[in-house]
């Protein structure tokens, strides 16, 4: 057996092993399938073993491919520690950060502001990852994550700053065609999750408890984007809503306060320079930004055609 075994290598068969094809574990390293196939054949070949029986469907693990997944998974977890641990003893200004956040929150807030962050730190190399998928700080997916979440896991640490705020948008042209008082099932909201029931919870506390959800579209994005093209109601975050110039609230009522904001990332990182260096960035950020995200926007306040 070859002792020349690559911590590479190991990442690449575990990506296999989750995917079942060569061409997911590529596009989940971001390498091209070749790679992985070199990488595959490398390590079967330090090992002595067949980890994989290849099939035009797709790539499936042998016994020996099974064993080693088992101690890999430790032995991953292991290195994710170590790694970490490391990289919170850094103090210096410069290398690589790797921040998620909500695309709203990137496009909005952020954008115009990263100059002065980039002027400023010239050494960090920036990655800004627009996802509303909740990335595992804890495993290196990211070093600083800015959630919107009233139970962060317990394995992070931070600051909560303060709550964003949803309310009812569409286009107008939308809500001067229907009546919703006296015909409210010929209006629909746009649906963003699976339900039971067409009038769900979330639509019992407005003005339109009697108007049917349609639809499940769960991007925020595309919820704006048909909205914009007046093709129902939508419940969004103000922040999303009182950007687009061709939506307007229907409702007079105040915003709903709806989850916490936080700036998180791990206890092994919380001292390094560059992430506390981010951290203080995006809460002066936020915070400069306090009013769009609660919804006190006073051009967007009550210009609803509708009356209660």
């Amino acid at each position: 057996m070859d002792q020349n075994m690559d911590w590479e290598d190991i990442k690449t068969f575990r990506e296999v092993m989750n995917g079942g094809t060569v061409r997911a574990a590529a596009k989940s390293l971001n390498v091209h399938h070749s790679t992985v196939s070199r990488r595959i054949d490398h390590l079967e070949k330090a090992l002595g073993v067949t980890l994989f029986e290849r099939r035009p469907e797709g790539y499936f693990p042998t016994s020996a491919g099974e064993d080693l997944a088992q101690a890999a998974g430790t032995f991953a977890d292991d290195l994710v520690k170590v790694e970490r641990h490391i990289a919170g003893r850094d103090n210096e200004l410069s290398g690589k950060l790797r921040v998620t956040m909500a695309e709203p929150f990137a496009t909005t807030m952020f954008a115009s502001r990263l100059p002065e962050f980039c002027d400023a730190y010239p050494g960090l190399e920036l990655e800004i990852l627009t996802s509303y998928d909740l990335l595992d700080v804890a495993r290196r997916e990211a070093d600083i994550a800015i959630r919107m979440d009233n139970n962060p896991p317990d394995t992070l640490v931070g600051k909560r700053l303060f709550a964003y705020t949803t309310s009812v948008y569409a286009h107008p042209d939308y809500l001067a065609r229907h009546d919703f008082v006296n015909h409210p099932e010929q209006a629909r909201w746009l649906g963003w999750t699976d339900r039971e029931s067409r009038f769900p919870d979330w639509t019992q506390e407005t003005e339109f408890a009697r108007v049917p959800v349609w639809g499940n579209f769960a991007s925020i994005g595309l919820q704006i984007e048909m909205a914009r093209a007046a093709m129902g109601l939508v419940m969004i975050p103000c922040i999303a809503g009182d950007a687009m110039p061709d939506l307007v609230r229907a409702t007079k009522r105040d915003p709903t306060p709806s989850r916490d904001i936080w700036i998180l990332t791990h206890e092994d990182l919380r001292r390094t320079a560059r992430v506390r260096a981010f951290m203080d960035f995006a809460e002066e950020v936020l915070r400069d930004n306090q009013a769009m995200l609660k919804g006190e926007l006073q051009d967007k306040v009550n210009q609803s055609p509708l009356v209660n």
